[in-house]
């Protein structure tokens, strides 16, 4: 990630935490949390009143997760389960995320993985979504015209937000790697 985000890694992550609304003593659930970068971000947003949990479809990435969590002495449980079946109890977390993850899941899967984020969530909670947007002539950056990357817009997934109850969808550039984020409150 360094290199894709020029030494900006940690500015990336902090803004979606902006997005996110992310405040001391709230619930984070980082969904396709990948070796736990956005989490321990957020676990320092969050402070010893707030709680993170982890996420990911893969084992070897929920390990890395584990073992650089150690490493920095934080208090972050990871579990491996898909975005389509969360193993959270309803409305346990006010905010959750899904950063460059929904291009990965399939069609069919994608509604399900955004009405599980919303069954998690509490009454008024964030959702945010990082991911490639837009048709492939806008798209500047090499990574997000190919494979799928390319056959991905997140923008479609606006519509799906609003069947599954969420308001208050807000959108935008997040100024590199074509990549965009999409904010939506659990109605």
């Amino acid at each position: 990630m360094f290199l894709l985000t020029r030494g900006r890694e940690s500015a990336y992550r902090e803004n979606l935490l902006d997005i996110a609304d992310i405040v001391p003593g709230q619930s984070f659930l980082d969904i396709g949390c990948g070796t736990g970068t956005l989490a321990l971000a957020a676990s320092r947003r969050v402070g010893p009143g707030g709680a993170v949990t982890g996420v990911d479809v893969s084992e070897k990435m929920v390990s890395l997760a584990r073992r650089k969590t150690r490493r920095a002495r934080a208090d972050i449980p990871f579990h491996v389960a898909g975005a389509s079946r969360l193993p959270f109890a309803d409305s346990g977390f006010d905010a959750a995320a899904m950063t460059t993850v929904l291009h990965m899941i399939p069609d069919g899967e994608r509604q399900s993985a955004l009405a599980e984020a919303r069954r998690v969530l509490r009454s008024g909670g964030r959702l945010v979504l990082v991911d490639y947007a837009g048709g492939l002539e806008s798209r500047r950056h090499l990574s997000a015209r190919h494979g799928p990357h390319g056959a991905f817009d997140l923008h479609a997934c606006r519509e799906t937000l609003r069947e599954l109850g969420f308001r208050a969808i807000s959108e935008g550039p997040l100024g590199w790697l074509d990549l965009h984020f999409m904010a939506a409150e659990k109605a």
